[in-house]
Protein backbone atom coordinates (compact mmCIF):
# COMPACT_ATOMS: atom_id res chain seq x y z
CA UNK A 1 0.00 0.00 0.00
CA UNK A 2 1.52 3.23 -0.78
CA UNK A 3 1.95 6.20 1.74
CA UNK A 4 -0.96 8.25 0.44
CA UNK A 5 -3.26 5.07 1.00
CA UNK A 6 -2.07 4.21 4.14
CA UNK A 7 -1.79 7.80 5.40
CA UNK A 8 -5.69 7.79 4.33
CA UNK A 9 -6.84 4.94 5.98
CA UNK A 10 -4.85 6.01 9.31
CA UNK A 11 -7.53 8.82 8.66
CA UNK A 12 -10.51 7.41 8.11
CA UNK A 13 -9.94 4.49 10.95
CA UNK A 14 -9.90 7.69 13.39
CA UNK A 15 -13.17 8.70 12.53
CA UNK A 16 -14.49 5.34 13.23
CA UNK A 17 -13.29 4.92 16.75
CA UNK A 18 -15.68 5.36 19.23
CA UNK A 19 -15.96 8.56 21.56
CA UNK A 20 -13.02 8.69 24.01
CA UNK A 21 -12.92 7.35 27.67
CA UNK A 22 -12.45 10.32 28.57
CA UNK A 23 -15.07 12.97 30.17
CA UNK A 24 -15.84 16.29 28.74
CA UNK A 25 -16.16 18.75 31.02
CA UNK A 26 -16.87 22.14 31.19
CA UNK A 27 -17.17 24.94 33.78
CA UNK A 28 -19.05 28.27 33.21
CA UNK A 29 -17.55 31.43 34.55
CA UNK A 30 -20.41 31.67 37.42
CA UNK A 31 -19.32 28.47 38.87
CA UNK A 32 -15.37 30.46 39.16
CA UNK A 33 -17.35 33.79 40.89
CA UNK A 34 -19.64 32.03 43.52
CA UNK A 35 -18.90 29.45 45.54
CA UNK A 36 -21.86 26.33 45.95
CA UNK A 37 -22.71 25.48 49.31
CA UNK A 38 -25.56 22.40 48.41
CA UNK A 39 -26.92 20.50 45.72
CA UNK A 40 -30.64 19.27 45.27
CA UNK A 41 -30.71 15.65 43.56
CA UNK A 42 -32.40 15.44 40.19
CA UNK A 43 -31.90 12.18 38.56
CA UNK A 44 -33.58 11.43 35.02
CA UNK A 45 -35.04 8.77 34.31
CA UNK A 46 -35.32 8.15 38.10
CA UNK A 47 -32.70 5.02 38.65
CA UNK A 48 -33.09 3.90 42.37
CA UNK A 49 -29.59 1.97 41.70
CA UNK A 50 -27.73 5.72 40.87
CA UNK A 51 -29.96 7.94 43.35
CA UNK A 52 -28.54 5.76 46.13
CA UNK A 53 -25.09 5.76 45.02
CA UNK A 54 -25.34 10.05 44.67
CA UNK A 55 -26.61 9.96 48.47
CA UNK A 56 -23.98 7.75 49.70
CA UNK A 57 -21.39 10.15 48.32
CA UNK A 58 -23.07 13.30 49.92
CA UNK A 59 -25.53 14.84 51.63
CA UNK A 60 -28.02 16.28 49.35
CA UNK A 61 -30.52 19.56 50.43
CA UNK A 62 -33.57 19.20 48.66
CA UNK A 63 -34.12 22.47 49.75
CA UNK A 64 -31.03 24.16 47.67
CA UNK A 65 -31.98 25.94 44.56
CA UNK A 66 -28.47 24.67 42.87
CA UNK A 67 -29.36 21.44 41.37
CA UNK A 68 -27.70 18.35 40.19
CA UNK A 69 -28.75 16.94 37.00
CA UNK A 70 -27.96 13.93 36.21
CA UNK A 71 -28.72 12.15 33.23
CA UNK A 72 -28.31 8.50 32.33
CA UNK A 73 -29.40 6.38 29.04
CA UNK A 74 -28.50 2.98 28.14
CA UNK A 75 -28.63 0.16 25.37
CA UNK A 76 -28.85 3.20 23.36
CA UNK A 77 -29.47 1.83 19.66
CA UNK A 78 -28.48 4.31 16.65
CA UNK A 79 -30.82 3.80 13.53
CA UNK A 80 -28.96 6.56 11.78
CA UNK A 81 -27.29 5.56 8.51
CA UNK A 82 -24.30 8.75 9.24
CA UNK A 83 -23.33 6.48 12.09
CA UNK A 84 -23.62 2.95 10.57
CA UNK A 85 -19.91 2.89 9.58
CA UNK A 86 -18.93 3.70 12.99
CA UNK A 87 -21.59 1.38 14.57
CA UNK A 88 -20.34 -1.62 12.43
CA UNK A 89 -16.70 -0.82 12.79
CA UNK A 90 -15.93 0.03 16.10
CA UNK A 91 -16.82 0.16 19.69
CA UNK A 92 -20.08 2.41 19.58
CA UNK A 93 -21.04 3.63 23.22
CA UNK A 94 -23.70 2.41 24.21
CA UNK A 95 -24.77 4.40 27.56
CA UNK A 96 -24.10 7.63 28.78
CA UNK A 97 -23.74 9.58 32.32
CA UNK A 98 -24.47 13.02 32.35
CA UNK A 99 -24.02 15.83 35.40
CA UNK A 100 -25.36 19.53 35.11
CA UNK A 101 -25.01 21.76 38.03
CA UNK A 102 -27.24 24.82 37.70
CA UNK A 103 -28.94 27.35 39.62
CA UNK A 104 -31.82 28.76 38.05
CA UNK A 105 -30.94 28.79 34.14
CA UNK A 106 -27.44 29.42 35.09
CA UNK A 107 -25.60 26.77 33.88
CA UNK A 108 -22.18 26.09 36.30
CA UNK A 109 -20.95 22.77 35.04
CA UNK A 110 -21.18 20.05 32.91
CA UNK A 111 -19.86 16.64 32.68
CA UNK A 112 -20.52 14.03 30.00
CA UNK A 113 -19.03 10.65 29.50
CA UNK A 114 -19.51 7.90 26.45
CA UNK A 115 -20.34 4.46 28.12
CA UNK A 116 -19.75 0.83 27.80
CA UNK A 117 -21.88 -0.78 30.06
CA UNK A 118 -24.67 1.19 32.11
CA UNK A 119 -23.36 3.73 35.03
CA UNK A 120 -22.30 1.65 37.97
CA UNK A 121 -20.98 3.12 41.39
CA UNK A 122 -17.33 3.21 40.50
CA UNK A 123 -18.47 5.73 37.55
CA UNK A 124 -20.80 7.33 39.74
CA UNK A 125 -18.14 8.04 42.30
CA UNK A 126 -15.54 8.78 39.81
CA UNK A 127 -17.65 11.36 38.23
CA UNK A 128 -18.31 12.99 41.39
CA UNK A 129 -15.60 13.14 43.10
CA UNK A 130 -14.35 14.90 39.78
CA UNK A 131 -16.88 17.63 39.96
CA UNK A 132 -16.41 18.22 43.82
CA UNK A 133 -12.61 18.86 43.09
CA UNK A 134 -12.96 21.11 39.73
CA UNK A 135 -16.08 23.25 41.74
CA UNK A 136 -13.83 23.52 45.10
CA UNK A 137 -16.60 21.52 46.92
CA UNK A 138 -14.17 20.03 49.87
CA UNK A 139 -14.33 16.61 50.93
CA UNK A 140 -18.16 16.03 52.11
Amino acid sequence: MSKTGTLMMVFMLSFMTACGEKPVIKIYPQAKKEQIESLRLVVRPCDPDIEKTFRSLYRFNPASDTVLYVNHKENISCNSNQNAPQKALSNFPGNFLRMEVKRGPVLYYSYYIDLDEKADADDIKRAFQKLKRDLGMGSE
